[in-house]
């Protein structure tokens, strides 16, 4: 610690307020004479669309290294942010570091990403109905730094752990893509069925339909093909029929094949005992979900509301944002997230088969919307045969949420330790 050497913040950083201006004076496409403009949204919601301004001072513009905080919310107001390039709204504002040589940007985001800074400005906010940070409060933080080289050695560490978790959370959006693709190719395009049907066009036998589709399923030849691979695509192919017929809603559906409605094929489960914002732990036993996009409002202490596993997983939806989520892990939840499972159909193609069908419109229910919609609805055999094909894949992204909830209960473990001295690399 003979290295270290306490600074008030206001002695080392500078803070730069964003840009206000109307939202007639945004737009969805961009000009030649226009910039990023950075809301709020665009960092807690992935899936905005950006939106861009007119070129003004570059004083309000912030780099993708940048740190940046957020100024107003009940739930973002203390938050650190970065990532985005563009100009940033005055909800938010950038803290400028005065001397390079006094203090490293990483390990300046990763000390005002504290649980306890962002604990300290919470509740240090003067109004409950628009907590605001003020810059006052935050010149009086106490910073206590190493040498620049220690600090710089520090965020490499914070940046590995980050960068691992970056990576298993896009190698998870490519596992769910490829199954979302074989589910497609199986039960909205038919392409097994469409396969079958040509052949026997061609006048060929049932045994090289059957060929034809194994061929389409696993995407090759059939001389390339295990014996084990063999007989577990030929039990598939064969559940195909080998026929599409008309259907008024969807067109054509594959013959024999229902439709239904999604109320009719699941199985809604209770959650047990509602909890809130105001009655859940920072830590705990059981995670209780919620309806944003994270999906995690908290934890508590108590016997779990649903029973899960990756043996035995849940459907949620969230009633007025309706994101979707497939659950392997003991839960409970707030109002308004519902649980299910499915009613004679395997858990995997009923995920896929209802994820996506209820859009979002305004703030309001959606559950009874999603329960009446219609969906293509095959032989039970076929949902668990689709079910045993994917279930490595949804294995596979349950691994790698272990390992990111590992990961983050290291990073939040050490953050302390590492920006305080306590600890050292």
């Amino acid at each position: 610690m003979s290295e270290w050497k306490v600074y008030k913040l206001e002695d080392i950083v500078s803070f730069s307020q964003g840009f206000q201006i109307s939202t007639d004076q945004q737009y969805e496409v961009k000009e030649k004479d226009m910039d990023r403009f950075i809301r709020i949204v665009d960092y807690t919601n992935k899936d905005e669309k950006p939106r861009y301004i007119k070129k003004i001072d570059k004083r309000y513009w912030a780099y993708k290294d940048d740190v940046v905080m957020i100024r107003y919310g009940s739930n973002t107001a203390g938050k650190v942010v970065r990532g985005l390039s563009g100009y940033i709204a005055n909800n938010m504002f950038k803290v400028n570091i005065i001397d390079n040589n006094i203090l490293d940007k990483e390990f300046l985001y990763y000390f005002l990403s504290q649980e306890r800074i962002y604990k300290y400005l919470k509740n240090s906010q003067s109004s409950s109905t628009m907590p605001a940070i003020k810059f006052s409060d935050l010149y009086k933080i106490d910073a206590y730094l190493p040498i620049i080289e220690q600090q710089r050695k520090v965020a490499t560490f914070l940046n590995f752990i980050n960068e691992k978790t970056q990576l298993n959370t896009q190698t998870n959006q490519t596992l769910e893509a490829i199954a979302q693709a074989i589910f497609k190719s199986w039960f909205v395009d038919f392409d097994p069925v469409r396969a079958k049907a040509q052949a026997l066009s061609e006048g060929k036998s049932e045994r090289e339909a059957n060929l034809s589709a194994m061929a389409v399923i696993s995407g090759k030849t059939i001389e390339d093909l295990s014996q084990t691979e063999y007989q577990e695509l030929w039990e598939i192919a064969d559940a195909f029929p080998s026929e599409l017929v008309a259907n008024e809603e969807f067109g054509e559906v594959p013959k024999g094949w229902g439709v239904m409605k999604i109320e009719d094929v699941i199985n809604k489960i209770p959650t047990g005992k509602k909890y809130s914002q105001k009655t859940v732990e920072e830590t705990g036993k059981v995670p209780v979900l919620d309806q944003g996009r994270s999906g995690l409002i908290g934890f508590h202490n108590d016997e779990a509301g649903v029973k899960a596993s990756i043996e035995d997983p849940v459907i949620v939806f969230a009633n007025h944002t309706c994101y979707m989520r497939l659950i392997s892990y003991d839960f409970s939840t707030i109002q308004n997230v519902f649980a299910f499972k499915g009613n004679n159909c395997n858990i995997y193609w009923l995920y896929l088969a209802t994820l996506g069908k209820q859009k979002f419109t305004e703030y309001k229910g959606h559950f009874p919307d999603f329960l009446i919609k219609d969906i293509i609805y095959p032989q039970k055999k076929l949902t668990d045969l689709f079910g045993n094909f994917v279930k490595s894949i949804f294995f596979q992204i349950t691994y790698k949420n272990s390992q990111n909830e590992t990961l983050a209960q290291t990073r939040d473990l050490l953050l302390p330790k590492l920006l305080s001295g306590e600890m050292e690399l």
